[in-house]
């Protein structure tokens, strides 16, 4: 019971902060304030901030309990601006409630409901494999040792060097920095807590596509969040996007699939139909999308060509050269990675862990 109730609190907690983080967003680029589309701005952008200020303490050798009372003043300090700058934005939102509700019609009980089948789903399934070893052993080595990523999640004993092709992807330190702050055990945290917000946040990306794609079109975008439930619910084969989300979703290589790569599509979506030029928005979303990329898997090597995939033809087929400078941009974060871990594979640098 104690752990399911720590549960439910870091479930809030951690949706509050995505909040918070997105309103923050959503007010400095001042664009049109959504729930939804602050609730997954928000996400990115902690991941992003997370990797930025994870990986070099990681590498440095800093405490996990140090670093999870920095990270406490950072969500905290976010809160505050936000309830500071962001209220008149919440306040809106709770003003166009019944506005919101009247546009979506029956069809937003029949979507909540598939959203909280899925979240079920994801919370109770047990999957025990070797990649579920690795991703819940290096939050348990980290949090039982207080240190970042340093003991192999294998073994249990402290590593020579670091191990690149996971350690610089600092999304299990997430889950160990909630563990301490909370006291929640780590498979709780890692199985049920960041797989059903993952899954939230999963299937609000795929509204916002659908949004965005039927040109504002609510009862369309939420017909399209069930069509892809439908979809993924039976697409099984070991690699489908379906699989990693419905079996998967606590590994951070089924957020490269599931969220930044659609989160690739959106932003194509977006400057395709756009025609008042307003592309700042959509630019900024790419490039958290990029960093956060990062956190959750080493395989965000290829997400430069992810960002190609969805630029490129846009860019040519509206001959915007324009786009070239916000391209290269968002193609930055992926090249400095591969630098990095090329560089240790080939010898040429190395990162001691002990």
């Amino acid at each position: 019971m104690q752990e399911l109730i720590l549960a439910i609190v870091g479930l809030i907690l951690e949706l509050l902060v995505f909040f918070c983080a997105g309103s923050l967003l959503t007010r400095i680029l001042k664009m049109k304030a959504e729930v939804t589309m602050e609730l997954v701005l928000g996400y990115l952008l902690y991941f992003a901030v997370f990797e930025i200020l994870a990986v070099p303490m990681t590498l440095k050798w800093v405490k996990l309990s140090t670093f999870t009372y920095l990270w406490m003043v950072i969500m905290a300090a976010c809160v505050l601006a936000a309830c500071l700058f962001a209220h008149k934005l919440w306040k809106g939102q709770l003003n166009r409630i019944g506005e919101i509700l009247r546009k979506h019609s029956l069809l937003l009980l029949l979507t909540a409901a598939a959203v909280i089948l899925q979240c079920f789903l994801v919370a109770a399934y047990q999957d025990v494999t070797a990649d579920a070893t690795h991703y819940i052993g290096e939050v348990s080595t980290s949090v039982y040792t207080d240190t970042l990523a340093r003991y192999s999640p294998l073994t249990g004993v402290i590593q020579r060097n670091f191990n690149l092709r996971y350690d610089l992807s600092a999304y299990p330190m997430n889950n160990a920095v909630w563990c301490v702050l909370l006291g929640i055990h780590p498979i709780v945290q890692s199985k049920v807590v960041m797989s059903v917000i993952n899954m939230l946040m999963i299937n609000l990306l795929i509204y916002q596509i659908g949004k965005s794609f039927f040109r504002g079109d609510e009862k369309k975008a939420d017909l399209m969040v069930l069509f892809v439930c439908l979809m993924q619910l039976f697409s099984f084969s070991i690699y489908t996007t379906g699989t990693f989300a419905f079996m998967r979703v606590y590994e951070g290589k089924a957020l490269l699939a599931n969220i930044s790569i659609p989160a690739a599509l959106l932003v194509s979506i977006r400057l395709w139909l756009n025609k008042d030029g307003r592309n700042k928005e959509s630019w900024v979303l790419l490039f958290i999308a990029a960093v956060s990329a990062l956190t959750f898997s080493g395989s965000s090597l290829i997400y430069p060509a992810v960002v190609s995939t969805a630029i490129l033809p846009v860019m040519v087929l509206k001959k915007k050269l324009s786009y070239a400078l916000p391209y290269a941009l968002c193609m930055l974060p992926g090249f400095l990675y591969a630098l990095v871990y090329f560089s240790a594979k080939l010898g040429w640098i190395a990162f001691p862990a002990s």
